[in-house]
């Protein structure tokens, strides 16, 4: 079982665009053949003018909202990621949904803002996880499966290396420990100065990106090092930056952040926009040791 039992009642929004027909039926069809009882918001399936958007910003919103408070909704997820998420941040009654702390909402991406103005507000439990368009995919990965599973129970564990990915590089040794902030980078960036960007003191940072230059992946580490969000973090993990630039260019950027930064720094990391994929539960405690990571 790929979702565990736990979590009954699905609730799947679109926080941004919208789901190819044959993406949503997978991972509805995986759901219910789970035995979970699926709520769709409306949004998800019905047309829009705007191509790259599922709904206006404020149907989203509200019927994001909805799901959230529904006593009955044990799990959010998100059907997939893209720009649109951002448009709901000032929408939202953050104090309203900080009522349910406790909530998991799955997604990555551009969903970044959402789980990081959760964490800014105390709303809900961020989990980095697979959406519904790639549930089916996921179920089919023992190592994404696994660690997904394991997140949402805030199981004990340790993250092992894929042997698709090799082995996580340590950039600048010793040892942290603290809560996951998890994000992609470019998304990440786009929050400096809007009042949505969390508190990373004493966090583990977690960043990924997928067709950026590395010139661009300069540009946001420089933004966010410059907004003073790199200061006070216990460590940073570099993921998997998918078709951004050849390794040696990675590792020479990342190193440089390394060398500027205060606590241990490693990359390579199973996470990002392709599988196989590490889940992380936002209120679980990472532990950097040595050449080990672990969820505690």
């Amino acid at each position: 079982m790929l979702i565990p039992e736990t979590f009954r009642r699905i609730g799947v929004f679109a926080p941004a665009g919208k789901l190819a027909p044959e993406l949503f039926q997978s991972g509805a069809e995986l759901l219910e053949a789970e035995g979970k009882s699926v709520r769709v918001a409306p949004h998800v399936r019905q047309e829009f003018p705007v191509r790259y958007l599922a709904a206006s910003a404020e149907s989203r919103a509200e019927e994001l909202t909805r799901l959230w408070l529904d006593p009955e909704t044990d799990l959010l997820l998100a059907a997939r990621g893209g720009f649109g998420c951002a448009h709901l941040l000032p929408l939202l009654d953050w104090k309203q949904l900080a009522a349910r702390p406790e909530l998991p909402l799955v997604g990555y991406s551009d969903v970044t803002v959402l789980h990081y103005a959760m964490l800014k507000t105390g709303a809900g439990t961020p989990v980095i996880g697979p959406m519904l368009g790639k549930l089916a995919q996921a179920a089919d990965d023992p190592y994404t499966a696994g660690h997904f599973r394991k997140a949402l129970l805030k199981t004990p564990r340790e993250v092992e290396a894929p042997p698709e990915f090799g082995p996580v590089h340590i950039l600048k040794p010793g040892n942290a420990q603290g809560l996951p902030l998890p994000g992609n980078l470019a998304v990440a960036a786009t929050l400096a100065g809007t009042g949505f960007l969390p508190d990373p003191a004493g966090k583990i940072l977690f960043f990924e990106d997928l067709n950026e230059p590395v010139y661009k992946l300069d540009r946001y580490l420089t933004q966010l090092e410059q907004a003073g969000f790199l200061r006070n973090a216990a460590g940073i993990v570099f993921g998997q930056f998918s078709d951004c630039a050849p390794p040696e260019e990675l590792e020479r950027l990342f190193g440089e952040v390394a060398a500027r930064f205060g606590g241990p720094v490693r990359m390579n990391f199973p996470f990002g926009h392709v599988f196989p994929f590490a889940s992380l539960n936002c209120r679980q405690l990472v532990a950097l040791e040595s050449d080990r990571i672990c969820c505690c």
